[in-house]
């Protein structure tokens, strides 16, 4: 049985200090990117525009496609905000909404942060020091955790509860004291309430009260009671933090019976399938030495304790098969894995260490740490200070959004695709856009080169292409969106191109994870890449 560590060193806090820090820092540069737009249509729609209407006394979200713990904390914030500094951080969003979209930022950075030291604690409470602080390490310089820690949605924030839920469940398993149960059940509910994708956890309670009762740890009558009380819990804190899922029990079940089809339904020019796409991810978006650390740590866990190796796996084990047998998969999709893939890389680095230094001399044996340490976190770092370089520069729409609004005169009547907020090219200032109709995920299937006449019929004599619609239909090989965009091509000349990718480098294939985090070295500003283009023998 693995001791328990009752505290950490004095060397471990302060490397643990600096491993926050880093976080914080990597976690707040670029905060402020493509502001006052939010590009990302999750970020803009799903928790900022309702948190500020629970900060304003709406506390009837009336939208349950993701739970509500996210939007009550911003909308908490928005009020000391608001009382303490701004004064019209609420009433002056629709005009301004980036102080809004920055503060929802940086709270979730601050949580991104948090998980650095949570996840040493598990880290150090499953095996010892040395892994907690590789894993407090890979977490903090992850790609994935890094880049999603600059966006206003829960896919992070929900990694912190997840994290106190797993440290809970070994709790259960160690000691079996009553408060580890409401733990755990607590946790595993506020990681629920955060996003629905943390339900699983709740296996995790379970497997553990398994545990102990298989090793005569627990009689079977005081664990079921004692599983019945983090249950009970689990669901108080779920309707404490996402009440109405109750009180309008009816719009609830509705959209989550309608956010379930969603995930079972196939995005356009998104063909190969969850079971190789989520492991495909894993070498970019948690690291390649990172990864291969987990499954030596996995091994060596199934041997050495293979109770506590089963609390970690089970829960990335249950994720990926429930994930990859939906229809529609994304990175982020995945991310709720990562505090228990981080404490099994975290062991694996402290085992490969402590292999290296059985097995050389006392010479050899002092460049076990800072060896092991480079080729760990090497990838890790250089990714995610590229990730932060990024977000630094200016988004091409926003470029293309400048250029536009200079050289696009007399009637401003132009053609902009579904990938902008709806006060990009405002009526306010001028602009006539062309109607789309959503759903705006089929637009691609509503193209046709037919469409290239109604625009000079109208006199839309402008057309703004971005990559991410185009290449998506170009990707799913529709017809229409072919001809479409074929004819356009043909009929028009190129006002202006925006790219966001180094000169002399191509971009890569279409993707809904690496097109939309700007994750390859092609990369050098965020954004898709645009052409502003007018058409030929059209008059406005």
């Amino acid at each position: 049985m693995t001791p328990v560590p009752t505290g950490a060193s004095r060397r471990a806090t302060l490397l643990l200090l600096g491993l926050v820090v880093a976080a914080l820092v990597l976690r707040l540069v670029g905060l402020r990117h493509g502001l006052p737009f939010a590009y990302n249509p999750d970020e803009g729609l799903h928790f900022v525009p309702r948190a500020i209407d629970a900060a304003g006394g709406d506390l009837e979200p009336g939208y349950y496609d993701n739970p509500s713990a996210l939007t009550y904390l911003l909308a908490a914030v928005f009020v000391v905000v608001d009382a303490g500094w701004s004064g019209d951080l609420v009433s002056g969003f629709d005009a301004d909404p980036a102080p809004a979209f920055t503060v929802a930022r940086a709270v979730v950075a601050v949580l991104g942060t948090a998980l650095v030291p949570l996840v040493f604690w598990a880290g150090r409470r499953f095996f010892d020091e040395a892994s907690g602080l590789f894993a407090a390490a890979f977490v903090t310089f992850a790609f994935l955790p890094v880049f999603y820690s600059h966006q206003a949605v829960n896919d992070v924030p929900t990694l912190v509860p997840l994290t106190v839920a797993l440290v809970g469940c070994l709790l259960i398993l160690d000691s079996g004291r009553w408060w580890t149960y409401v733990l755990a059940g607590a946790a595993v509910g506020l990681a629920g309430a955060t996003k629905y994708l943390a339900a699983p956890m709740a296996l995790v309670v379970a497997l553990a009260v398994v545990l102990r009762v298989v090793r005569r740890d627990e009689r079977p009558q005081r664990a079921l009671l004692l599983l019945v009380g983090a249950g009970a819990a689990c669901v108080g804190v779920l309707l404490l933090v996402n009440p109405y899922l109750v009180l309008d029990f009816a719009t609830a079940r509705e959209q989550l019976t309608g956010q379930s089809s969603l995930a079972a339904t196939a995005k356009l020019g998104q063909d190969a399938g969850g079971w190789t796409y989520y492991p495909a991810t894993l070498p970019w978006a948690f690291g390649v030495a990172p990864l291969a650390l987990a499954v030596i740590g996995a091994v060596v866990a199934v041997r050495r304790h293979p109770a506590r190796a089963a609390l970690l796996l089970l829960f990335p084990l249950v994720l990926y098969v429930y994930m990859s047998s939906q229809d529609r998969f994304f990175a982020r999709w995945f991310l709720p894995a990562y505090p228990a893939l981080a404490v099994l890389a975290g062991y694996g680095a402290a085992r490969v260490m402590t292999w290296w230094r059985e097995r050389t001399s006392k010479r050899a044996a002092l460049l076990a740490i800072p060896v092991v340490t480079v080729i760990a976190l090497g990838q890790p770092v250089v990714d995610a200070v590229r990730s932060d370089a990024v977000l630094t520069r200016t988004d091409t729409r926003t470029q293309a959004r400048e250029w536009i609004t200079t050289h696009v005169t007399g009637a401003r009547r132009i053609v902009v695709e579904p990938s902008v907020p709806g006060s990009y090219l405002p009526a306010a200032a001028g602009f006539d856009r062309y109607p789309v109709r959503p759903p705006y995920q089929l637009y691609e299937t509503s193209l046709g080169p037919e469409l290239v006449d109604d625009y000079r019929a109208g006199g839309y004599c402008w057309v703004m292409v971005n990559s991410h619609q185009r290449d998506r239909g170009l990707a799913a090989a529709v017809d229409d969106a072919v001809a479409y965009y074929d004819r356009l091509e043909a009929e028009s000349s190129v006002a202006a191109r925006f790219s966001p990718y180094r000169e002399g480098w191509e971009g890569p294939a279409f993707s809904y994870d690496l097109s939309f985090n700007w994750y390859p070295p092609a990369f050098v500003r965020p954004g898709p890449e645009i052409e502003v283009r007018r058409l030929d023998d059209c008059a406005s």
